[in-house]
This record gives structure tokens, C-alpha cells and sequence, in this order.
């Protein structure tokens, strides 16, 4: 990742921190789609990580796969929180907050696999 488009995840992330504010559920569903879109566009052949693959941890990234079962798990949960969060009538902001902070977290780490990969 160069600088631009690390500045670039910077402002999005923070951009969606504070419209979840104003619009929580959506931004909750934008730093999931974001993070889901992040994982499915790491691998460079056809074999697009599947939820079995996630779960053990094992994504593709460039010519490198990685094998990190502790990331493949907290995938997994922001998947099933996010879903638990929806069902709640009217989440905390600072519920959804953290949650993008975690959505972010993730991103940095995948980031600094494709680093590694590079």
C-alpha cells in the first residue's frame, strides 16, 4: 500500500467513526463491507477465501498464504457481532463505534500481511 492509499483507509475509517453518530447502522454495515471487500480482493487467483478457509485462518495474499487461526476467528466474530448488533432495537453509538475500531484493527493487520507479501 502506498501513502496515498494509506492516508486514504485513514480518512475512510475515520469518516465512518463519526458518521456512526449520525447514521450507526449503516456505518456498522459499511466498515463490514469495506473489511469483507479488503479480504475478498487480497487474493490474486480465482479462490476466493471461503468462510472455512477464514475460520482456520487461511488467506491467500498475493503469492503468500497466511495461516493466522486468531484472525480467522476475530473475522468470524465481527461477522456474527455484526449481526447481533442489528438485532438490538437502538445500539449504543459507542457499541458501533467500537466496532469499527475493531473493523479497523483487522484492516491494519491484513495490511500488514500484504506488506510482508510484497
Amino acid at each position: 500500500m502506498d501513502s496515498n492509499q494509506v492516508n486514504k483507509a485513514q480518512q475512510e475509517w475515520g469518516s465512518l467513526k463519526k458518521e456512526a453518530t449520525v447514521f450507526p447502522i449503516y456505518s456498522m454495515r459499511k466498515a463490514w463491507d469495506v473489511l469483507e471487500k479488503e479480504i475478498n480482493s487480497l487474493s490474486s487467483n480465482t479462490n476466493k477465501p471461503n468462510n472455512d478457509s477464514i475460520r482456520w485462518g487461511k488467506i491467500d495474499i498475493g503469492d503468500i498464504t497466511v495461516l493466522d487461526p486468531r484472525l480467522g476467528n476475530l473475522i468470524l466474530s465481527l461477522q456474527y457481532t455484526k449481526l447481533s448488533i442489528e438485532g438490538i432495537q437502538s445500539p449504543p453509538t459507542s457499541m458501533i463505534v467500537e466496532y469499527i475500531q475493531a473493523c479497523e484493527r483487522v484492516h491494519w493487520i491484513l495490511d500488514n500481511y500484504r506488506k510482508l507479501a510484497s
